[in-house]
C-alpha cells in the first residue's frame, strides 16, 4: 500500500525488521512495527487478523507467527514476558475458531 516506503525505511533501521513473521507469507517484522507505532494496533489479535489479515488467510499460520508477533509488540510498548505469553495465549483461543482439522 501506499505506506509500503515507509515501511521499507523500518527494515532498513534494523535488519530483523525484514524479517518474515512466518516463512510462507510476505508479512514482516516491519509491518508489525508500523502497525504499532503509527496504527495504534496493541495487541496480537489486532495485527494478525486486521492488519496482515493472516488470521483469515492461514490461521494455522497466524498462530504459528504469534509468538514473533508478541514480542515485537511488547518491544514497541514496553511489556513484560507475561503480557506476551497471554497474549499469545488468548490470539490461539481466537485462531483456533478458523480452523479445521
Amino acid at each position: 500500500g501506499s505506506d509500503e516506503p515507509k515501511i521499507k525505511s523500518l527494515m532498513a533501521e534494523n535488519p530483523v525488521y525484514a524479517e518474515k513473521i512466518h516463512p510462507n507469507h510476505p508479512y514482516t517484522v516491519a509491518e508489525v512495527v508500523w502497525a504499532v507505532r503509527y496504527e495504534m494496533a496493541r495487541e496480537v489479535e489486532d495485527v494478525l487478523s486486521r492488519r496482515v489479515r493472516l488470521l483469515y488467510i492461514d490461521a494455522r499460520a497466524a498462530i504459528a507467527a504469534a509468538p514473533v508477533v508478541a514480542k515485537t509488540i511488547a518491544n514497541e510498548l514496553k511489556k513484560d514476558q507475561s503480557w506476551i505469553d497471554q497474549q499469545v495465549q488468548n490470539f490461539t483461543a481466537v485462531a483456533k475458531h478458523y480452523t479445521y482439522n
